[in-house]
């Protein structure tokens, strides 16, 4: 059986300090995609979005 990682859920504690974390880095990813659009940095967006979710 071959593991991909891509394809495993992440399990993240639900504490305070994650989500504050974790919004930080979305501010941070929106004002880098505002100055620069590029596939990497949307794909950062959407990734910090669904963890955020996930929480």
């Amino acid at each position: 059986m071959t593991f991909t990682p891509a394809m495993s859920p992440i399990s993240l504690p639900s504490d305070h300090h994650v989500r504050l974390g974790l919004e930080a880095q979305l501010c941070q990813c929106w004002a880098m995609y505002s100055s620069l659009p590029t596939e990497a940095n949307r794909y950062q967006l959407v990734r910090l979005e669904r963890l955020l979710q996930s929480l």
